[in-house]
């Protein structure tokens, strides 16, 4: 998927996820430390954003036992990355196939590639990966400008929550 940014340079934005992952019970979250050591405004403008994608979509910021754990990077460098191509998750999570496939897919993202990983809390592995590239070549980069990068990538994230009354996802 991409998605088109203004002067013509295109935002790389692409997913993929585990099918170990439990989509259907997930209905808290919280954050893990933010590694920007240099930019607590950044870390904070950028959780902000997420905070506010995942409240969207019904999750509840919990510091106590959450399910979910959040974690962002934004990558200093050119990086390879191997992703993967698999059935829509939205399908997936209705399905749960099984015999799904996963296709590797090998990318070369620049510098600056903004990565969120939702990481389910009890096994500790990454359910959830969205990543935006290209993004720094925007020159209209000022504050809110990452509320749109976030955004993006959770337009990959259709999920809700599951809700405490299970009519949600829930099982």
């Amino acid at each position: 998927m991409v998605c088109c940014s203004p002067g013509g340079n295109q935002l790389f934005v692409e997913h993929d996820y585990s099918y170990e992952g439990h989509f259907k019970d997930y209905k808290s979250f919280n954050f893990l430390e933010c590694e920007f050591i240099d930019s607590t405004l950044l870390c904070s403008d950028i959780q902000d954003a997420i905070r506010h994608q995942m409240e969207a979509r019904g999750y509840r910021v919990s510091n106590r036992a959450p399910n979910l754990l959040v974690s962002y990077n934004i990558f200093r460098s050119d990086l390879r990355f191997r992703g993967y191509q698999q059935p829509i998750i939205k399908d997936w999570v209705v399905r749960e196939d099984d015999d799904a496939t996963y296709k590797r897919v090998d990318y070369n993202l620049d510098e600056g590639t903004l990565m969120i990983s939702l990481i389910d809390a009890e096994s500790y592995q990454v359910i959830w990966k969205g990543y935006a590239s290209k993004m720094m070549r925007n020159a209209n980069f000022k504050n809110n400008y990452f509320k749109g990068i976030v955004r993006s990538i959770f337009d990959q994230y259709p999920l809700m929550a599951t809700n405490s009354d299970n009519t949600g996802y829930g099982r």
